[in-house]
Order: structure tokens, then sequence, then C-alpha cells
């Protein structure tokens, strides 16, 4: 990580905890400090997260503020067709921070509003598709480094139009992004650069009913816009099942179609066990499949062929009066439709991994 976003990170975390210690002198009631850090590595890749985030709820308002700083650690190795990038090691950061608030919480009409920014890559695929055009491109004329950073908005509104039954949520966000583009050589004229700013807005709706004292179903549907491409539509049906007092179920199915012709889905179970209130044991499974983004196979493009991944993940927590700790680990693996000839370049980007996932999460209730 580079010092200033170091030091600027760092800040933010000395000011969250700050805030945290004083609302405990100060003795206000419902303030929360949640503590979450994460890793997911593969052979070339790895990837790690911190997110501190503190959480202050009174009779009129919550809010929440949180700061975040990843790293991305990538092993850049050219696919065996390409002889003219080089392997390259690449360790990129990212910082971000966010600032959300509920007002009258505890009404039945619960607006809200929130925004933040992050600086840096978000994810791997960006880092190595950046190093592959910055090898075959530096000093071309029409290339230059872009620094990927951007902004969020969003404001909605929460309704318990049955109370204690039924809730309806509606969310509109706003999104900016400064992205890496990718090029395409020209001959007699500057590289074709593509798009590095995009422009995102999407619609969320959904609604919470308790079906029965022992049933509560959640289904979200959402709609997003982004620069140069086509609209994106969500649908998400989540089912939790009190099995017993003491086990719990959790069923999530869901789909997405992006114009003209992009199609995903995937499912997942999870089940959850405790023992009087304090121990809990869990153990979820996902899957999930797309067909893939590419639009012509006889085009050479940078676009993701068709994925289908699979996930295990065992977790148990403890949860205490005020300090509850949770830890989760398992496997994640991925396969990828094989690259197309005419994009043989980015088979080494598109190929099957089997990943390790951790996760520690630390709350403490002052």
């Amino acid at each position: 990580m580079t010092l200033p976003a170091r030091n600027a990170f760092y800040a933010g975390m000395l000011a969250l905890a700050g805030f945290g210690a004083a609302s405990a002198r100060a003795d206000m009631p419902g303030t929360e400090a949640v503590l979450a850090v994460e890793t997911l590595g593969a052979g070339d890749i790895h990837l790690q997260e911190a997110n501190l985030q503190s959480v202050e709820s009174q009779s009129g308002y919550q809010y929440a503020v949180s700061a975040t700083e990843g790293g991305i650690d990538v092993d850049y190795v050219p696919a065996r067709s390409d002889i003219v990038t080089q392997p390259m090691h690449r360790v990129e950061d990212r910082t971000a921070a966010e600032l959300t608030a509920r007002f009258s919480p505890n009404a039945d009409l619960v607006p809200f509003a929130g925004a933040g920014a992050y600086r840096g890559f978000m994810d791997y695929r960006s880092v190595w598709l950046d190093e592959y055009y910055r090898q075959l491109f530096s000093g071309v004329p029409g290339y230059s480094h872009v620094a990927p950073q951007g902004w969020h908005a969003m404001a909605g509104g929460r309704w318990s139009y049955v109370p204690g039954t039924a809730i309806l949520q509606v969310t509109v966000l706003q999104q900016g992004d400064t992205v890496s583009p990718g090029y395409e050589p020209q001959i007699g004229a500057l590289l074709l650069r593509g798009r590095d700013y995009l422009r995102t807005t999407a619609v969320r709706v959904s609604t919470e009913n308790v079906v029965t004292p022992t049933v509560r179903s959640l289904l979200e549907a959402g709609a997003t816009c982004t620069t140069g491409r086509g609209m994106r539509y969500s649908l998400q049906q989540s089912l939790n099942w009190a099995v017993s007092d003491t086990l719990t179920l959790r069923v999530v199915v869901a789909g997405v179609h992006e114009q003209p012709a992009f199609d995903a889905a995937s499912a997942s179970l999870s089940l959850e066990r405790d023992w009087n209130a304090r121990w809990f044991a869990g153990l979820s499974v996902r899957g999930y499949r797309d067909n893939g983004e590419v639009v012509d196979p006889l085009i050479e493009s940078d676009a993701a062929p068709a994925l289908r991944t699979m996930s295990v993940a065992a977790s148990v927590r403890w949860q205490g009066e005020r300090l509850a700790v949770r830890l989760e680990g398992g496997p994640y693996r991925t396969r990828y439709e094989t690259v197309a000839l005419g994009s043989a370049q980015f088979a080494r980007l598109y190929e099957d991994r089997n990943w390790r996932h951790l996760q520690c999460t630390a709350s403490w209730k002052f």
C-alpha cells in the first residue's frame, strides 16, 4: 500500500475507534463496532480485505460509518501463445469509505440515504487486464495510465405496510467508476481506447414477509443500467425457516438477465445450529453458473467465457452479551468454459482455480 493510502486508511480506523471509545464514555445506547477480515487465495492470486464499521442507533436515527482496506496480489503469467508480454508480480491496494443513515428507524416509514467512495482496483481481473494492456501498448500513442476510483450515492425508503408482518423497501442508486480500459490497435491511427468512465443507475425493490411464525421470506427485484451495456434485470428469493428452537435453514435462489443474451443463475443452502444461544455452528453450499459475456467467439475479446462455481463453507460463532465472534472458511471452485481461439491470450486469466476462503468477524456493543 502506498504511504498516503495507508495513512488515510489507518486515520479512518483510528477515527472510528475513537468514536467508539467516546460513545462508551458517554454511555450512548445502541452503539456497535464491527471488524471483519477476509482472505481469498488461489495459486497465483491472493485477495485480502479488512473493514471496520461503527453503527450508532438512537430513537430518531441510525447511522453507520465504515472504512475498508483491500489488497490484490496477482502473479501475471501470459498465455503460451503470447510472446510479447512477460511474467510480472503485481500488488494493488484499494481503500474505501462509506456513510449510511436511517431516519426514524422505529417508525412504519423509514427513509434512508448513503454515499461512499473508493480508490484502487476492484477485482483481480481488472489488475490482470491492466498489466496485459500496459505491457502491450505502453509507449504507443493513445495509451495512458488510469488510476481506478469511484463513488456512489443512494437513497430510498422502507415501509412496514403491515407492521411486524410485511415490509416494502425501494432503493435508488447512482454510481460512477473510473476504470482501466482495454485497447485495440488501428492501422495508421491512434490506439482505439475503451471506455474509462462508467455511469450506473440502479433501482431495487424488495418485499419481506412473515409467512408463518417460523418462516420469513424476502423477494428482491432490480434493474441496472451501465454505460455501454444492456439493461440488467435481477430477481432473488430468500427463505428463512426456523426448523426448531435451535435449527435454522436458509435457502436463496437468484437469476440475472442482461440484454442482449447474458443469463446467470445461483442457489445456496445454509443450515445453522445453536447451543443455548451462545455457540452457533453452520454449513452452507452455493452454486453459480452463467453463459459468459462473449458476444462473438470469432472476434478477439477480453470478455469472460461461461463460468460455473461451487463453494462450501463451515462456520462457528460465539455470541456474548456485548462481544460476538464469527469464523467462516472453506473451498471455492471456479470452472470456465474453454477460451475461444481468437482470445487465446486471455487463457491464463480465465483458467480453472481452486480457492481457499477465510473470514473472521468480531463485533462489540457499547
